[in-house]
């Protein structure tokens, strides 16, 4: 009967042993659950911070294509742009018997000549009383000598029309080269319109 106590005895302790071993699993396993949900969390808020970052990196690299795309195509599609008003400047100077003859031959027409490929075109667009003008600079040079280009246009209603193209020369002696001066056309169109009919004149006796 002893020996029956004594086993009844080790079964309830190994019963409470398996117990405190089961309950230690249990709060291990809920552990370990709840530092698995927590790591996930931090993996999703990653995640979704990446894909922000990512989506504001997109949407700014397309923003940045479409401007200057726009500015291409604006310049491409445009009747005036610094690129068209050199080329029609230097057809006109080439023409000019006065600039073989001042400059010299082989004259060629460039940009900024501090840019590396020299083709950045100096302009400023500008208004004056509500009216678009363009002024493009850029450089020729020939065998003899070398200027500075000027050259404004002014926007009309039937279009862009120059209003100078000037050639100021470099070094010694001090000069220039009118190749084009329409100011007093040009800047006519600006003066206002006058009506005569409501003016009467008194004549003078003779």
């Amino acid at each position: 009967q002893s020996g029956h106590y004594g086993r009844e005895g080790e079964r309830k302790i190994a019963e409470k042993k398996q117990s405190s071993s089961d309950h230690s699993v249990s709060v291990f396993e809920r552990l370990n659950k709840e530092d698995t949900k927590a790591v996930t969390v931090t993996q999703k808020v990653v995640e979704n911070a990446k894909t922000s970052v990512n989506l504001f990196v997109i949407i700014g690299g397309c923003g940045i294509v479409l401007y200057l795309a726009y500015m291409v195509l604006s310049e491409f599609f445009s009747n005036v742009s610094p690129s068209s008003v050199f080329k029609m400047a230097m057809k006109k100077i080439m023409k000019d018997e006065r600039t073989s003859l001042i400059l010299g031959d082989k004259i060629k027409g460039y940009g900024d000549p501090n840019s590396r490929t020299r083709k950045r075109l100096e302009h400023q667009p500008y208004m004056v009383a509500d009216v678009d003008y363009l002024r493009v600079i850029f450089h020729v040079e020939g065998t003899k000598r070398s200027g500075v280009v000027s050259c404004d246009l002014k926007k009309s209603k039937n279009g862009w029309k120059t209003r100078y193209i000037i050639i100021k020369l470099d070094g010694f002696p001090p000069g220039k080269i009118t190749i084009e001066d329409n100011r007093h056309e040009t800047d006519a169109e600006d003066l206002p319109d006058i009506d005569y009919s409501d003016i009467s004149f008194s004549e003078e006796n003779e």
